[in-house]
């Protein structure tokens, strides 16, 4: 999964080496479940974006879940 810095953070693309991971720039995380989680955590606290294959022009990552609406009784 390939995601594109919103913020400069120090972070991780691989769970275990500790980076600084600068706006603007796309990384590309590890093909692991650790990888996949990292990289929706960036993404669920807005800290980066899922980025698109130049090539289709389709992005790379899930479609993030939806949640039902709970109603009040």
């Amino acid at each position: 999964m390939k995601i594109k810095m919103l913020k400069t953070i120090h972070g991780s693309t691989d769970g275990a080496t500790v980076v600084e991971l600068v706006v603007g720039t796309e990384y590309t995380m590890t093909d692991a479940a650790r990888g996949e989680r990292r990289a929706a955590a960036y993404i669920r606290r807005g800290d980066a974006i899922a980025a698109k294959d130049v090539a289709s022009g389709v992005s790379l990552a899930p479609a993030p879940a939806l949640r039902k609406v709970r109603v009040k009784k």
